[in-house]
Protein backbone atom coordinates (compact mmCIF):
# COMPACT_ATOMS: atom_id res chain seq x y z
CA UNK A 1 0.00 0.00 0.00
CA UNK A 2 1.15 3.51 -1.05
CA UNK A 3 1.42 5.85 2.34
CA UNK A 4 2.61 9.00 0.90
CA UNK A 5 -0.74 10.50 0.22
CA UNK A 6 -1.80 9.47 3.55
CA UNK A 7 1.71 11.34 4.98
CA UNK A 8 1.19 14.40 2.57
CA UNK A 9 -2.57 14.64 3.38
CA UNK A 10 -1.98 14.69 7.14
CA UNK A 11 1.28 17.33 6.85
CA UNK A 12 -1.27 19.68 4.89
CA UNK A 13 -4.02 19.31 7.33
CA UNK A 14 -1.41 19.76 9.99
CA UNK A 15 0.21 22.64 8.51
CA UNK A 16 -3.80 24.46 8.18
CA UNK A 17 -4.23 23.84 11.48
CA UNK A 18 -0.94 24.83 12.85
CA UNK A 19 -1.81 27.98 11.09
CA UNK A 20 -4.73 28.70 12.74
CA UNK A 21 -3.34 27.66 15.72
CA UNK A 22 -1.28 30.39 15.85
CA UNK A 23 -3.52 33.07 15.05
CA UNK A 24 -5.87 32.53 18.03
CA UNK A 25 -2.96 32.21 19.84
CA UNK A 26 -1.82 35.66 18.78
CA UNK A 27 -5.11 36.89 19.57
CA UNK A 28 -6.18 35.06 23.15
CA UNK A 29 -3.57 32.86 25.24
CA UNK A 30 -5.20 29.25 25.96
CA UNK A 31 -6.51 28.62 29.23
CA UNK A 32 -4.11 26.55 31.27
CA UNK A 33 -5.00 22.54 30.92
CA UNK A 34 -6.75 20.70 33.30
CA UNK A 35 -4.40 18.27 34.78
CA UNK A 36 -5.37 15.08 33.33
CA UNK A 37 -5.51 11.70 34.51
CA UNK A 38 -3.85 8.79 33.11
CA UNK A 39 -5.87 7.27 30.75
CA UNK A 40 -6.60 3.23 30.24
CA UNK A 41 -4.54 0.77 28.20
CA UNK A 42 -7.09 0.49 25.46
CA UNK A 43 -6.29 4.51 24.54
CA UNK A 44 -3.04 4.35 24.49
CA UNK A 45 -0.99 3.98 21.03
CA UNK A 46 2.34 3.06 19.33
CA UNK A 47 4.93 5.37 21.15
CA UNK A 48 5.34 8.85 20.28
CA UNK A 49 6.62 12.04 22.51
CA UNK A 50 4.71 12.42 25.55
CA UNK A 51 3.51 15.56 25.96
CA UNK A 52 0.74 17.11 28.08
CA UNK A 53 0.59 20.74 28.31
CA UNK A 54 -0.04 22.96 25.15
CA UNK A 55 2.40 25.80 23.81
CA UNK A 56 2.61 28.50 25.51
CA UNK A 57 1.64 32.23 23.99
CA UNK A 58 4.74 34.01 22.40
CA UNK A 59 6.65 30.55 22.15
CA UNK A 60 6.97 28.69 18.28
CA UNK A 61 4.90 26.18 18.11
CA UNK A 62 6.06 22.73 17.70
CA UNK A 63 3.28 20.49 16.80
CA UNK A 64 4.97 17.69 19.43
CA UNK A 65 3.79 19.45 22.22
CA UNK A 66 0.32 18.92 21.15
CA UNK A 67 0.51 14.95 20.08
CA UNK A 68 0.86 12.69 22.80
CA UNK A 69 1.07 8.59 22.65
CA UNK A 70 -2.58 8.56 25.25
CA UNK A 71 -5.40 9.47 22.93
CA UNK A 72 -7.37 11.20 25.68
CA UNK A 73 -4.86 13.66 26.42
CA UNK A 74 -4.04 14.15 22.93
CA UNK A 75 -8.26 15.10 22.51
CA UNK A 76 -7.96 17.52 25.29
CA UNK A 77 -4.61 18.97 24.40
CA UNK A 78 -6.29 20.08 21.10
CA UNK A 79 -9.50 21.10 23.04
CA UNK A 80 -7.00 23.24 25.02
CA UNK A 81 -6.00 25.24 22.49
CA UNK A 82 -9.05 26.24 20.94
CA UNK A 83 -9.24 23.51 18.51
CA UNK A 84 -13.04 22.96 16.57
CA UNK A 85 -14.20 20.20 17.75
CA UNK A 86 -15.11 18.41 14.75
CA UNK A 87 -11.00 18.74 13.45
CA UNK A 88 -10.49 17.18 17.29
CA UNK A 89 -12.41 13.91 16.19
CA UNK A 90 -11.35 13.89 12.61
CA UNK A 91 -7.33 14.55 14.03
CA UNK A 92 -8.36 11.56 16.54
CA UNK A 93 -9.68 9.20 14.19
CA UNK A 94 -6.90 9.39 11.63
CA UNK A 95 -4.73 8.63 14.44
CA UNK A 96 -6.48 5.60 15.56
CA UNK A 97 -7.01 4.03 12.29
CA UNK A 98 -3.92 4.43 10.89
CA UNK A 99 -3.32 2.20 13.89
CA UNK A 100 -5.60 0.14 13.07
CA UNK A 101 -4.82 0.30 9.38
CA UNK A 102 -1.46 -1.55 9.65
CA UNK A 103 -3.22 -4.20 11.97
CA UNK A 104 -6.19 -5.08 9.32
CA UNK A 105 -3.30 -5.21 6.63
CA UNK A 106 -1.55 -7.92 8.12
CA UNK A 107 -4.87 -9.89 8.52
CA UNK A 108 -5.82 -9.49 4.55
CA UNK A 109 -2.19 -9.98 3.16
CA UNK A 110 -2.16 -13.44 5.71
CA UNK A 111 -5.32 -14.62 3.92
CA UNK A 112 -4.80 -12.56 0.49
CA UNK A 113 -2.85 -16.32 -1.09
CA UNK A 114 -5.71 -18.62 -0.50
CA UNK A 115 -8.11 -16.54 -1.01
CA UNK A 116 -9.35 -17.73 -4.62
CA UNK A 117 -8.80 -21.35 -3.77
CA UNK A 118 -11.30 -20.62 -1.33
CA UNK A 119 -13.80 -19.30 -3.84
CA UNK A 120 -13.01 -21.91 -6.09
CA UNK A 121 -13.27 -25.04 -3.06
CA UNK A 122 -16.55 -23.53 -2.34
CA UNK A 123 -15.60 -21.74 0.79
CA UNK A 124 -17.02 -18.01 -0.02
CA UNK A 125 -19.85 -19.05 -2.19
CA UNK A 126 -22.22 -17.45 0.39
CA UNK A 127 -21.47 -14.12 1.58
CA UNK A 128 -22.85 -15.39 4.77
CA UNK A 129 -19.93 -17.74 5.34
CA UNK A 130 -17.49 -15.27 5.16
CA UNK A 131 -17.71 -14.18 9.56
CA UNK A 132 -16.69 -18.40 9.36
CA UNK A 133 -13.43 -18.07 8.81
CA UNK A 134 -10.72 -17.79 10.96
CA UNK A 135 -9.59 -13.93 8.86
CA UNK A 136 -13.53 -12.96 8.74
CA UNK A 137 -13.86 -13.38 12.69
CA UNK A 138 -10.25 -11.59 13.30
CA UNK A 139 -11.67 -8.80 11.06
CA UNK A 140 -14.60 -8.38 13.06
CA UNK A 141 -12.86 -8.48 16.38
CA UNK A 142 -10.58 -5.61 15.03
CA UNK A 143 -13.82 -3.73 13.75
CA UNK A 144 -15.07 -4.01 17.79
CA UNK A 145 -11.93 -3.24 19.05
CA UNK A 146 -11.73 -0.08 16.99
CA UNK A 147 -15.24 1.17 17.57
CA UNK A 148 -14.98 0.57 21.12
CA UNK A 149 -11.92 2.71 21.04
CA UNK A 150 -13.38 5.60 19.34
CA UNK A 151 -16.95 5.70 21.53
CA UNK A 152 -13.89 5.59 25.16
CA UNK A 153 -12.25 8.77 23.30
CA UNK A 154 -14.60 10.47 21.60
CA UNK A 155 -17.63 9.11 23.10
CA UNK A 156 -20.35 6.95 20.55
CA UNK A 157 -21.74 9.47 18.33
CA UNK A 158 -18.03 9.53 16.72
CA UNK A 159 -18.72 6.05 16.12
CA UNK A 160 -18.96 7.20 12.12
CA UNK A 161 -18.09 10.23 10.38
CA UNK A 162 -19.92 13.25 9.06
CA UNK A 163 -19.04 11.70 5.25
CA UNK A 164 -19.63 8.03 6.64
CA UNK A 165 -23.13 9.25 7.95
CA UNK A 166 -23.96 11.45 4.74
CA UNK A 167 -23.02 7.55 2.74
CA UNK A 168 -25.79 6.03 4.84
CA UNK A 169 -28.20 8.23 3.94
CA UNK A 170 -27.51 8.42 0.51
CA UNK A 171 -27.92 4.79 0.42
CA UNK A 172 -30.68 4.74 2.63
CA UNK A 173 -32.48 7.09 0.07
CA UNK A 174 -31.31 4.55 -3.08
CA UNK A 175 -32.63 1.54 -1.12
CA UNK A 176 -36.14 3.62 -0.74
CA UNK A 177 -36.39 4.97 -4.22
CA UNK A 178 -40.15 3.07 -4.17
CA UNK A 179 -41.06 5.94 -1.90
CA UNK A 180 -41.81 9.85 -2.61
CA UNK A 181 -38.79 11.94 -1.77
CA UNK A 182 -40.82 13.88 0.99
CA UNK A 183 -41.18 10.45 2.66
CA UNK A 184 -37.55 9.25 2.14
CA UNK A 185 -36.41 12.31 3.96
CA UNK A 186 -38.99 12.33 6.83
CA UNK A 187 -38.66 8.60 7.34
CA UNK A 188 -34.71 8.81 7.47
CA UNK A 189 -35.02 12.16 10.13
CA UNK A 190 -37.31 9.89 12.22
CA UNK A 191 -35.03 6.58 12.19
CA UNK A 192 -31.65 9.43 12.90
CA UNK A 193 -33.61 10.54 16.19
CA UNK A 194 -34.56 7.75 17.23
CA UNK A 195 -31.28 6.29 16.88
CA UNK A 196 -30.16 9.16 18.37
CA UNK A 197 -32.29 8.42 21.96
CA UNK A 198 -30.38 5.16 21.69
CA UNK A 199 -27.18 6.53 21.96
CA UNK A 200 -27.63 8.50 24.54
CA UNK A 201 -29.92 6.01 26.36
CA UNK A 202 -26.51 4.03 26.65
CA UNK A 203 -24.00 6.24 27.34
CA UNK A 204 -26.12 7.09 30.52
CA UNK A 205 -25.92 3.46 31.52
CA UNK A 206 -22.21 3.32 30.71
CA UNK A 207 -21.60 6.49 33.44
CA UNK A 208 -23.34 4.37 36.45
CA UNK A 209 -21.52 1.93 38.55
CA UNK A 210 -22.94 -1.19 37.49
CA UNK A 211 -24.48 0.05 34.01
CA UNK A 212 -27.31 -2.00 34.24
CA UNK A 213 -30.66 -0.08 33.43
CA UNK A 214 -33.50 0.30 36.16
CA UNK A 215 -37.19 -0.44 35.54
CA UNK A 216 -37.51 3.46 34.63
CA UNK A 217 -34.70 3.04 31.85
CA UNK A 218 -36.34 0.26 30.40
CA UNK A 219 -39.61 1.72 30.00
CA UNK A 220 -38.40 4.93 28.50
CA UNK A 221 -36.67 2.54 25.90
CA UNK A 222 -40.16 1.02 25.40
CA UNK A 223 -42.22 4.13 24.99
CA UNK A 224 -39.44 5.41 22.54
CA UNK A 225 -39.43 2.49 20.43
CA UNK A 226 -43.64 3.04 20.58
CA UNK A 227 -43.80 6.72 19.11
CA UNK A 228 -41.13 5.91 16.60
CA UNK A 229 -43.65 2.93 15.14
CA UNK A 230 -46.46 5.37 15.50
CA UNK A 231 -44.96 7.64 13.43
CA UNK A 232 -43.85 5.24 11.10
CA UNK A 233 -47.67 4.48 10.84
CA UNK A 234 -48.54 8.05 10.44
CA UNK A 235 -45.92 9.19 7.49
CA UNK A 236 -46.65 5.90 5.52
CA UNK A 237 -49.38 3.95 4.38
CA UNK A 238 -49.97 0.37 5.14
CA UNK A 239 -49.26 -1.36 1.53
CA UNK A 240 -45.43 1.11 2.32
CA UNK A 241 -45.26 -0.01 6.13
CA UNK A 242 -45.21 -3.68 4.80
CA UNK A 243 -43.12 -3.12 1.81
CA UNK A 244 -40.46 -1.72 4.28
CA UNK A 245 -40.32 -4.41 6.82
CA UNK A 246 -40.28 -6.82 3.96
CA UNK A 247 -37.50 -4.97 2.04
CA UNK A 248 -35.46 -4.67 5.61
CA UNK A 249 -36.12 -7.55 6.97
CA UNK A 250 -33.27 -10.48 8.08
CA UNK A 251 -34.02 -12.60 5.13
CA UNK A 252 -34.65 -9.36 2.53
CA UNK A 253 -30.97 -10.24 0.99
CA UNK A 254 -31.32 -13.50 0.50
CA UNK A 255 -30.91 -13.72 -3.65
CA UNK A 256 -27.09 -12.68 -3.14
CA UNK A 257 -26.42 -15.52 -1.58
CA UNK A 258 -27.73 -17.45 -4.76
CA UNK A 259 -25.12 -16.58 -7.81
CA UNK A 260 -26.48 -17.27 -11.30
CA UNK A 261 -30.65 -16.99 -9.86
CA UNK A 262 -31.93 -13.32 -10.61
CA UNK A 263 -35.58 -13.02 -9.00
CA UNK A 264 -37.79 -10.47 -10.92
CA UNK A 265 -39.37 -7.68 -8.62
CA UNK A 266 -41.98 -10.16 -7.80
CA UNK A 267 -40.24 -12.91 -7.47
CA UNK A 268 -38.21 -11.45 -4.93
CA UNK A 269 -41.02 -10.44 -2.97
CA UNK A 270 -42.97 -13.85 -2.98
CA UNK A 271 -40.36 -15.75 -2.11
CA UNK A 272 -38.86 -13.00 0.77
CA UNK A 273 -42.37 -13.04 2.22
CA UNK A 274 -42.17 -17.26 2.35
CA UNK A 275 -38.38 -17.37 3.55
CA UNK A 276 -39.79 -14.79 6.44
CA UNK A 277 -42.39 -16.95 7.59
CA UNK A 278 -40.42 -19.97 7.40
CA UNK A 279 -37.67 -18.93 9.50
CA UNK A 280 -40.57 -18.02 11.68
CA UNK A 281 -41.99 -21.17 11.82
CA UNK A 282 -38.69 -23.07 12.39
CA UNK A 283 -38.00 -20.92 15.31
CA UNK A 284 -41.29 -21.07 16.95
CA UNK A 285 -41.07 -23.25 19.67
CA UNK A 286 -41.50 -26.88 19.29
CA UNK A 287 -44.34 -28.45 22.04
CA UNK A 288 -42.95 -29.75 25.18
CA UNK A 289 -44.07 -33.34 25.18
CA UNK A 290 -43.10 -33.93 21.44
CA UNK A 291 -40.31 -36.45 21.61
CA UNK A 292 -36.94 -35.95 19.42
CA UNK A 293 -38.33 -37.66 16.37
CA UNK A 294 -41.82 -36.17 16.35
CA UNK A 295 -40.00 -32.68 16.47
CA UNK A 296 -37.71 -33.92 13.60
CA UNK A 297 -40.83 -34.62 11.56
CA UNK A 298 -42.55 -31.16 12.62
CA UNK A 299 -39.16 -30.25 10.90
CA UNK A 300 -39.33 -31.67 7.38
CA UNK A 301 -43.02 -30.61 7.55
CA UNK A 302 -42.03 -27.10 7.62
CA UNK A 303 -39.15 -27.21 4.87
CA UNK A 304 -41.29 -29.52 2.63
CA UNK A 305 -44.19 -27.17 2.54
CA UNK A 306 -41.56 -24.03 2.19
CA UNK A 307 -39.76 -25.60 -1.13
CA UNK A 308 -43.64 -26.56 -1.89
CA UNK A 309 -44.62 -22.96 -1.25
CA UNK A 310 -41.79 -21.98 -3.63
CA UNK A 311 -42.38 -24.22 -6.66
CA UNK A 312 -45.74 -22.93 -6.61
CA UNK A 313 -44.67 -18.92 -6.18
CA UNK A 314 -41.88 -19.45 -9.48
CA UNK A 315 -43.45 -22.13 -11.90
CA UNK A 316 -41.65 -25.40 -12.73
CA UNK A 317 -39.28 -23.72 -14.79
CA UNK A 318 -37.97 -20.97 -12.48
CA UNK A 319 -37.97 -23.40 -9.70
CA UNK A 320 -35.03 -25.67 -11.80
CA UNK A 321 -33.14 -22.37 -11.95
CA UNK A 322 -33.61 -22.25 -8.40
CA UNK A 323 -32.97 -25.18 -7.33
CA UNK A 324 -29.89 -25.40 -9.54
CA UNK A 325 -28.55 -22.17 -7.78
CA UNK A 326 -29.26 -23.49 -4.48
CA UNK A 327 -26.71 -26.44 -5.79
CA UNK A 328 -23.35 -26.30 -3.72
CA UNK A 329 -21.61 -29.04 -7.37
CA UNK A 330 -23.44 -26.76 -9.33
CA UNK A 331 -21.79 -23.42 -7.92
CA UNK A 332 -18.74 -25.12 -8.10
CA UNK A 333 -18.22 -25.68 -11.65
CA UNK A 334 -20.43 -22.16 -12.25
CA UNK A 335 -17.08 -20.46 -10.00
CA UNK A 336 -14.64 -22.18 -12.40
CA UNK A 337 -16.86 -21.58 -15.59
CA UNK A 338 -17.03 -17.85 -14.90
CA UNK A 339 -13.26 -17.11 -13.94
CA UNK A 340 -12.63 -18.49 -17.95
CA UNK A 341 -15.96 -16.29 -19.02
CA UNK A 342 -18.24 -19.92 -19.46
CA UNK A 343 -21.69 -18.79 -19.50
CA UNK A 344 -23.88 -20.54 -16.78
CA UNK A 345 -25.09 -23.35 -19.55
CA UNK A 346 -21.65 -24.54 -19.69
CA UNK A 347 -21.88 -25.21 -15.49
CA UNK A 348 -25.43 -27.04 -15.86
CA UNK A 349 -24.62 -29.56 -18.57
CA UNK A 350 -20.92 -30.36 -16.00
CA UNK A 351 -23.45 -30.65 -13.31
CA UNK A 352 -25.58 -33.00 -15.44
CA UNK A 353 -22.98 -35.11 -16.44
CA UNK A 354 -21.35 -35.23 -12.27
CA UNK A 355 -25.04 -36.60 -11.53
CA UNK A 356 -25.26 -39.14 -14.43
CA UNK A 357 -22.07 -40.56 -13.69
CA UNK A 358 -22.12 -40.58 -9.80
CA UNK A 359 -25.89 -42.27 -10.38
CA UNK A 360 -24.23 -45.02 -12.62
CA UNK A 361 -20.86 -45.65 -10.09
CA UNK A 362 -23.41 -46.19 -7.42
CA UNK A 363 -25.38 -49.04 -9.43
CA UNK A 364 -22.18 -50.55 -10.47
CA UNK A 365 -21.35 -50.46 -6.70
CA UNK A 366 -24.67 -52.25 -5.33
CA UNK A 367 -24.40 -54.82 -8.26
CA UNK A 368 -23.42 -57.71 -6.50
CA UNK A 369 -23.45 -59.97 -9.51
CA UNK A 370 -20.12 -58.28 -10.58
CA UNK A 371 -16.58 -59.76 -9.86
CA UNK A 372 -14.26 -57.01 -7.67
CA UNK A 373 -12.09 -57.14 -10.62
CA UNK A 374 -15.09 -56.26 -13.48
CA UNK A 375 -16.88 -53.51 -10.80
CA UNK A 376 -13.41 -51.67 -10.90
CA UNK A 377 -12.63 -51.96 -14.52
CA UNK A 378 -16.55 -51.04 -14.98
CA UNK A 379 -15.89 -47.95 -12.39
CA UNK A 380 -12.37 -46.87 -14.18
CA UNK A 381 -14.64 -46.73 -17.56
CA UNK A 382 -17.26 -44.58 -16.05
CA UNK A 383 -14.46 -42.23 -14.93
CA UNK A 384 -12.60 -41.93 -18.11
CA UNK A 385 -15.78 -41.44 -20.00
CA UNK A 386 -17.11 -38.58 -17.49
CA UNK A 387 -13.37 -37.02 -17.91
CA UNK A 388 -13.85 -37.00 -21.98
CA UNK A 389 -17.43 -35.52 -22.05
CA UNK A 390 -16.07 -32.84 -18.92
CA UNK A 391 -13.16 -32.11 -21.05
CA UNK A 392 -15.52 -31.31 -24.72
CA UNK A 393 -17.72 -29.08 -22.33
CA UNK A 394 -15.58 -27.42 -20.46
CA UNK A 395 -11.90 -27.71 -22.25
CA UNK A 396 -8.99 -29.22 -21.58
CA UNK A 397 -7.48 -26.02 -19.27
CA UNK A 398 -10.86 -25.64 -17.30
CA UNK A 399 -10.89 -29.31 -16.65
CA UNK A 400 -7.76 -29.21 -14.83
CA UNK A 401 -8.84 -26.00 -13.06
CA UNK A 402 -11.97 -27.69 -12.28
CA UNK A 403 -10.54 -31.04 -10.74
CA UNK A 404 -7.51 -28.96 -8.80
CA UNK A 405 -10.83 -27.00 -7.10
CA UNK A 406 -13.77 -28.66 -6.77
CA UNK A 407 -13.66 -32.01 -9.35
CA UNK A 408 -12.43 -34.24 -5.94
CA UNK A 409 -15.92 -36.26 -7.22
CA UNK A 410 -13.84 -37.58 -9.96
CA UNK A 411 -11.64 -39.24 -8.41
CA UNK A 412 -14.08 -40.92 -6.33
CA UNK A 413 -15.76 -42.29 -9.20
CA UNK A 414 -13.60 -45.06 -9.42
CA UNK A 415 -13.82 -46.07 -5.78
CA UNK A 416 -15.44 -49.09 -5.09
CA UNK A 417 -16.69 -47.95 -1.64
Amino acid sequence: MKTWPVIGSSLLLNAILAAAIILSLRKTPPPAPAPVAAAPASSMISPSPPVTTPPSPGLPFQWSQIASPDLKIYRDNLRAIGCPELTVREIIRAVINENFRTRRRDILASFQDHYWDMVLRRELVRRQWLPRTEWGQALESLKAERQELIADVLGRDSLITEAERQTQRTELEQRRSWLSPEKRKKLIELEEQHQQRLVEWAETLGLRVNGMPTQEDEDRLENWQQEFEESETQLLTPEELAKLQLRESDVANWAASLPGFNPTEDEWRSLTQLRSQFEASQNAPAGPDLTDEQRAAQQDEVQSNFVNSVQEALGSDRFAQYQLANNDQYQALRNVAQRYGLPDSVAAQGLNVQQTAQAAANQVRANSNLSPEDQQAALNAIQQETEQTLSQILGVKVLSTYKEYGGDWLTGLSQTE
